[in-house]
């Protein structure tokens, strides 16, 4: 994949870059403030709380359904072709969902966003490799990867804010605003080219339609797992077995077509194996800032997102770019394997504060924890996506950005699906151990439970202070429930860490790449 780019392509580079960026970072901020605000949503168009989950999935499975083939699709037709006209079209649909009316409509519109989106995450890596000098694609590439942490924190307190100052339609219209600028970055930035009449010939339709289909319903199911309660939903069920069956198909047609899109083989590297496997781990370590802070801050310290965001963005701009900044330098000196320990450790040590959590904890205790996660979610990606494409055969790259893609939304809703799963059940059994402390043959019972009711507005009567009492001792048994599952959620994501670092060390060391070298 490695060229050189005439000095006169720099300002041409220089727009796709941006244009890149932009449209990486929209996406994860995009899915991110409207899955915060989705409470907001489902009170602005009137939906019931099932058609709020609906509206959720639908409004991001779309995406898996094309991300995966758009490089392919770069690769024949180029980034003009491809890129400008979603730009445009997301636009519009962004502009014009807050005014639809009827359950429908606004579902239809949400996927038909959703599969624009899934075009312009799934082609930023493609883009960065076929239109910059192999120089700047480490620095891409981090800001690929930036887009994550980007999109966890400031995305929160966007969402807050706006349903409490601008209106909620601007969950929609921050992407309308900024997508047509992605689209004319593309097309002064986008390298003229004619249709690769070869590479569409060869093209494997059945393969992409497939594996598109399958991992869509894979996220369906995932998305609506916890919701109807897994295997107990004969909907989940079906929609699993479908998926198995869909793939199955998809492993066949791929042993008997001519020219593979994906062919699965690609994943017997060692080192690609591997990395991937590293990915999966960071996916779960991960967990501890984007999903375990910000739901405990919500459900036990009652903060508002926009409370919780307001910690991370005046500090989140300098944060994000030191974190990406050393991991860029890291990956250039230390290389791959090195840059992945230190960024797996961040990850352990961040995972193991966060087990002494108690339930007076609130922003200031976290702070550490959010660096850590931070430097740790930056460092941990680069290194692992750099160690993805420096041992890929360049030929079957695009193979690669399609599982890359796979990796981005169905593991990473499966690991926060499993995880809501995990914290939901440890505080239902962890709420049940603690009742059995809490009986009325306790000492002093009914004298301790008056007092719980007394409070800061005493009782008229003696009934009504015990009735009270019981009230607030149910919430402190709650409350203490929580903290314990949220405490077994970061235990899980410091296993995750440890299981990472112990795949690092199974790794071998990488050959020279222009990711990695200066």
């Amino acid at each position: 994949m490695s060229r050189r780019v005439h000095s006169s392509d720099l300002p041409r580079q220089g727009y796709v870059a941006v244009a890149m960026v932009m449209a990486s970072i929209l996406t994860a901020f995009d899915v991110r403030t409207a899955s915060i605000g989705l409470a907001d949503l489902r009170g602005a168009f009137g939906l019931s709380f099932d058609e709020g989950a609906w509206l959720s999935t639908f409004a991001t499975a779309p995406q898996i359904l094309v991300a995966p083939s758009i490089g392919w699709l770069i690769g024949v037709f180029g980034v003009k072709k491809v890129m400008i006209g979603p730009s445009i079209l997301y636009s519009v649909i962004s502009v014009a969902i807050p005014f639809a009316h009827g359950f429908e409509p606004i579902v239809a519109l949400h996927a038909l966003r959703a599969m624009v989106l899934g075009i312009f995450v799934g082609a930023t890596l493609l883009v960065a490799f076929r239109n910059l000098d192999p120089r700047y694609w480490i620095f891409a590439l981090s800001f690929y990867v930036l887009r994550i942490p980007f999109a966890q924190n400031l995305g929160l307190y966007a969402a807050g804010s706006y349903t409490q100052t601008i209106g909620w339609q601007w969950l929609y219209w921050q992407g309308a605003v900024v997508a047509p600028v992605i689209g004319i970055l593309f097309w002064y930035g986008g390298k003229p080219m004619k249709v690769d009449r070869e590479l569409l010939d060869r093209a494997d339709w059945g393969g992409m339609a497939l594996f598109g289909v399958a991992l869509t319903t894979l996220y369906f199911a995932l998305d609506q797992g916890n919701r109807l309660d897994w295997f107990r939903s004969g909907y989940v069920v079906s929609l699993l077995a479908a998926t198995a069956f869909l793939f199955c198909v998809f492993l066949w047609h791929e042993t008997r077509v001519k020219d593979p899109w994906a062919h699965i083989s690609i994943l017997r590297h060692r080192n690609i194996a591997l990395g991937f496997a590293a990915i999966a781990c960071f996916m779960i370590a991960s967990l501890g800032s984007s999903l375990l802070e910000p739901n405990f801050l919500v459900s036990v310290a009652r903060l508002r997102p926009e409370q919780i965001g307001d910690f991370t963005a005046p500090y989140a701009v300098l944060l994000l770019f030191a974190a990406t900044g050393t991991a860029v330098a890291l990956v250039r000196t230390l290389k791959q394997r090195w840059t992945l320990i230190i960024g797996f450790t961040c990850f352990a040590i961040s995972a193991w504060l966060g087990t002494q959590l108690t339930s007076i904890w609130s922003l200031p205790e976290f702070r550490l924890i959010v660096i850590l996660q931070t430097f740790g979610e930056e460092i941990v990606f680069l290194a692992a996506v750099a160690t993805l494409f420096s041992n890929v055969n360049p030929a079957r790259a695009i193979s690669l950005v399609a599982y890359v893609q796979v990796m981005r939304l169905i593991c990473s809703e499966t690991v926060a699906t499993s995880m809501t799963t995990w914290v939901r059940q440890r505080e239902q059994l962890h709420s049940y151990l603690i009742g059995l402390h809490v009986t009325g043959t306790t000492p002093g019972w009914n004298s301790i439970i008056a007092q719980l009711g007394s409070g800061s507005a005493p009782a008229t009567s003696q009934s009504e202070a015990l009735k009270r009492g019981v009230a607030v001792l149910a919430t402190i048994v709650q409350r203490e429930a929580n903290v314990q599952a949220y405490i077994d959620g970061f235990w899980i994501t410091f296993m995750a860490a440890i299981v990472g670092l112990i795949v690092v060390s199974l790794m071998k060391p990488s050959p020279p790449h222009p990711l990695t070298t200066r």
